[in-house]
């Protein structure tokens, strides 16, 4: 999975940026969404890896989904977070049953073969 520069959530297009030492308030954060300003930021310094960047990400997404369909879900972080780390390992593990763009190395190799 790739880190996009923008994401489109529910019509409204976000920006994501990396941000070195992200605080939310006074607590280090590894994400956050800014609904006002379409922005997702990620931490970049946090000793954050690519893989739990990923995850991080689609953890905003979701509270951004959950903002702009005006849901309210008890225990929210927690439930957010385990969607984000499921849905992060399926698409690892299963993208190119998905998505036409996600190709494993086998099927590149198959494709330029019949070329």
């Amino acid at each position: 999975m790739k880190i996009p520069e923008s994401v489109r959530i529910a019509g409204v297009e976000y920006k994501v940026i990396l941000v070195p030492n992200l605080m939310n308030g006074s607590t280090a954060a590894y994400g956050y969404i800014d609904y006002e300003n379409s922005v997702i930021s990620l931490s970049d310094t946090f000793g954050t890896g690519h893989q739990k960047r990923c995850q991080i990400l689609l953890h905003e997404i979701l509270h951004g989904i959950r903002e702009h369909n005006g849901m309210e879900i008890e225990n929210e972080e927690a439930v957010v977070d385990m969607f984000a780390k499921g849905i992060y390992q399926v698409l690892q593990d299963n993208g190119a049953r998905f998505f036409d763009i996600c190709q494993t190395e086998k099927e590149k190799e198959k494709e330029n073969e019949n070329k």
